[in-house]
Parts: structure tokens; sequence; C-alpha cells
């Protein structure tokens, strides 16, 4: 006797072929019952693949005059996962990713020697031209140095010059004055836990200033899908599509494609009432659901993204920092054409002056290294100018980049709240003032509201009041078509009830 192939036995593959192939000869538009009449298969599962068929290629649903619905692929059958294209652009994010973390990780030692780097170097070069008039000046006028302090400040500059180095480099030491650490030792004296978080190394500070901190909706669509779930059980399992767009931020095109994912991944089922409301039905996640935990749906927002980790004070500094590489390097360049080669002669005392500064550079560096020439005007002058340039460049164009991405955010958070608040009451809903949006939702373009209010009414077919507010009468028989479906369900159904059996036991 031959072995039946049980139902829920089935190659997935072979039954989406099977699928795409009865839409291609139903000229891309078809119900259930035909493609179970076409292939053949059981209706389970035409069923249960036809929602992975929809969100593989970008089908739409449309409800016929009984109430049937049909499934409609008006750009074709490109797969979104499959074939050349798909896998060329996977291989190429994967390629583009991996080579910009290298890039990335280079461009970061590159900035920390470029700009710590030049910085110690250009103060240290200070300093021992400080040493050296001091020194001279001591010896040439036997103790003159007194009288005027000696070259360009002195010792006393020499010290301060030092101490700025040491502040610098011991983990942004320089941020914190001498009443902040004191109350810092107050405070560890009383027994209190420093939050070392916001003690960030040095070069973590940095990179934060160049590239920013890492993405803050990473997991947002996790977050999503949680939040999805709890609003599908506290909706007891049926939604409507403008509750998907209240939740996810999407304009109904745009959330048309992507709920035939969740209708897959969460064995929902586009449905229609009695009345011609299309909803979505999702039974299988009230089995495990309890009066007591039913979920609230509250709107999962995305955050916005930051310039950086740090402060605007820390950013300054090391914008400061930078400003001082280009400056010396502005000198040295500068300098070189002016003057040229320059070696440092003998004097009576010494000239506490920028043309003797650059003398002595040039000599030290060609009495002990040689090529001055060289090092001058190109290691000591072009070369921390295009750093420069580049080290303020990059955060610029980036901040450009954050702006923009922010304002992505705070248009899809505003449909958000827009369409949560159109559902809350669809008879009258106004154009809300900017000010009284989330900060999360509110954009730079306070014109925004009432386009994407605009833009709702369109699709919702929408009445305009003479007070300027909206009317959604369409929206409103869905919501209530909704709300009686929902009277309908007992969730009682869906208890799993008690324990009868344990193996732990």
């Amino acid at each position: 006797m031959a072995t039946e192939t049980k139902v829920y036995d089935y190659n997935k593959d072979k039954v989406r072929s099977a699928l795409l192939q009865a839409f291609r000869k139903h000229k891309g538009e078809a119900g259930v019952a035909d493609l179970v009449a076409f292939t053949g298969l059981p209706k389970h599962q035409v069923e249960t693949e036809l929602p992975a068929v929809a969100d593989e290629y970008r089908g739409r649903l449309k409800v016929t005059e009984s109430g049937q619905i049909l499934y409609s692929f008006p750009q074709g059958y490109a797969s979104r996962y499959r074939g050349w294209r798909p896998a060329l652009k996977k291989l190429w994010r994967g390629f583009s990713k991996g080579l910009a973390k290298v890039l990335a990780f280079l461009f970061k030692i590159w900035i920390m020697v470029m700009l710590v780097g030049y910085f110690v170097l250009f103060m240290a070069l200070v300093v021992l031209a400080l040493v050296a008039s001091v020194a001279g000046s001591m010896a040439d006028s036997k103790g003159s140095s007194r009288r005027s302090g000696g070259g360009l400040g002195g010792l006393a500059l020499t010290t301060r010059l030092i101490d700025l180095f040491v502040r610098i480099w011991f983990y942004n030491e320089i941020f914190n004055g001498g009443s902040q650490r004191r109350y810092a030792q107050r405070s560890v004296a009383r027994g209190a836990v420093r939050d070392r978080k916001n003690r960030r190394p040095l070069h973590r500070a940095i990179f934060s200033f160049v590239f920013g901190e890492s993405d803050p909706n990473a997991g947002h669509d996790q977050v999503t899908r949680r939040v999805f779930v709890s609003m599908v059980q506290a909706k007891k399992g049926i939604i409507l599509l403008e509750d998907f767009m209240a939740l996810t931020g999407l304009s109904a095109s745009e959330a048309d494609l992507a709920i035939s994912r969740y209708l897959y991944e969460f064995e929902g089922s586009p449905e229609v009432s009695e009345n011609g409301t299309v909803y979505y039905h999702f039974p299988s996640l009230l089995a495990r659901t309890r009066d007591s935990d039913l979920g609230t749906g509250d709107l999962p927002y995305r955050r916005l993204r930051p310039f950086s980790a740090n402060d605007k004070k820390a950013n300054a500094i090391y914008a400061l920092i930078n400003g001082v590489n280009l400056l010396f390097g502005g000198f040295f360049l500068g300098s070189w054409l002016s003057y040229g080669p320059v070696i440092l002669l003998a004097r009576s005392k010494p000239v506490a002056t920028l043309r003797y500064f650059y003398g002595f550079v040039y000599t030290l560096f060609e009495t002990y290294i040689g090529n001055a020439a060289f090092i001058v005007p190109w290691i000591l002058g072009a070369v921390p100018i295009a750093f420069s340039v580049v080290f303020w460049l990059v955060p610029a164009l980036r901040s450009l980049k954050v702006k923009a991405e922010n304002e992505s955010i705070k248009r899809e958070n505003l449909r958000r709240a827009l369409y949560a608040r159109v559902l809350d009451n669809p008879a009258r809903v106004a154009p809300v003032q900017p000010e009284l949006l989330p900060v999360l939702a509110r954009p730079a373009d306070s014109r925004l509201p009432v386009k994407l209010l605009d833009e709702l009414a369109a699709v919702e077919q929408g009445d305009p009041q003479a007070d300027g507010s909206w009317n959604f009468p369409e929206l409103a028989r869905k919501v209530a078509d909704a709300d009686q479906l929902r009277a309908k369900v007992r969730l009682s159904d869906y208890s799993v009830g008690k324990t009868v059996f344990d193996t732990g036991e």
C-alpha cells in the first residue's frame, strides 16, 4: 500500500513555484479557490504559502464585490530574495560592509596618530624652543631671564604646556576642573560610586566625534515585532491595515507590502467581513494569551540618532586641537614659502619671534635628522593641513547625514502618532500643532503634519470640514466593524488550559 503524503508535510519551494505558475497563468491575479483548482494543492498549503509568495514578489490584496480576496502582482515576478540580482546585491552589501569596517579601522588609527601625534609633536617643538630660548637667555644675559621671563613666556609657560599634555593624554582629564575633582573626591569619601561610563578613553571620544555612535535603532525591527504581537493580542487577533500603519509608521502602499511578511511569520490570513471590511486575522498569537497578560500595543517610536556621545564641550576641544594642528601646519608651510631654508645663527640673546621658532625647528631637524627642506614644508606643513581639513570635513558631512536621517525618523514617528490619532476618533481629526507632538515626532517642516493628514485622507476617502478638520466615515465604519468582530472572539477558546501532564513529575 502506497504511503500517503500528509497535508502538513510538503516541499515549500515546490508549492510556491506552483503558485507562481498559477498566477502567471491567471495574468497576475487570482484567489485561493482559483489557485487550488489550478494547482490541485490542498487549501491548507495554498493558504499557508500565499503570504510568503506575496512578500517575495510584492503582492497586493484586492477585494471583489462578493467579498472574495484576490492576490495581485502589479510589479511582476522579480523575486526580492532569489535570483542573480538579489544574490549580487547581497554579495555587494557583504563586501562593502566588510570593506567599510576595514577602512574605518585603518582610518581610526590614522586619525589617532595624526591628531594626537601632531598635536604632541607641535607642542614638544614649542617646549624645546622655549627651553632653548630660556637657556640661551640665561647664558647670555647672566640672569636677566628673571627680568624678562625669557623667550616666549619662559619657564612658567613651559610648565603650563607640559601640564596641558598630561591632562589631554590621560583620559580627558582636561574636562574636569579643580572644583569637579574636589567634588569627586568628596563623593568617593562618602562612599558614592563614580559612574565610569562617563569617563571615556580619549580615542573612543575622538572616534565618537568623527564617526558617531552605532545605530540606536539597530534592534528596532525586533521591537516592532514584539509590539505587533502585543497589539494583536490586545485586539483579540483582529487588526486593520490602519492599525499596522500606526504601528510601523509606513504609508498605505508601504504597509500593504510589508504586512505580507507578518502574515507569513505569524501565521495570519487576510479576511473579509460580511460588511466588506478587509482585516487580518492572527489566531495563532492568541494561543498562549491570558486575560492578565494582554498587551497594550504602545507605539514603538524610533529614536533619533545623536551626533556623538560626547558633550558639546568635549567636541569643541577636539575641534580646537585640530585647529591648533591646522595653525601650526599653516605656519610651517607659510614660513617655508616666505623664508625657505633658515639656519639658526649665533646671537647675543634669544629673539622671541616666529621666525626664530621656525629657524629653531628647521635647524633641529637638519642637525639630527637631515633633509629638513622636505620635512618642514611637507611633513610639518602640508600633511597636517590636509589632515585637519579632512578631520573637520568628515564630521561636517556626517552631521548633514544625521540631520537628514533624523528628519526621516521624525517623519515615520509622525505617521505613527497621526495615524493612531485618526484611529482614536475618525469622525473629526484636526491638524495637530507641531509643538504638541512628541519630540521624536516633531519634524523641522511645520507643514508636514498637514501634508501627511491630507495624504491619509486621499487614501481613506476623508471628507474635509469647514473648520479645516477631516472626517473619515469609511475608516469609522471599518473600525466599528472590526470592534464587532472582536466582540465575538472568546479568549477562553484559545486558552492552553491547565497542565495535565508534566515530565518532571
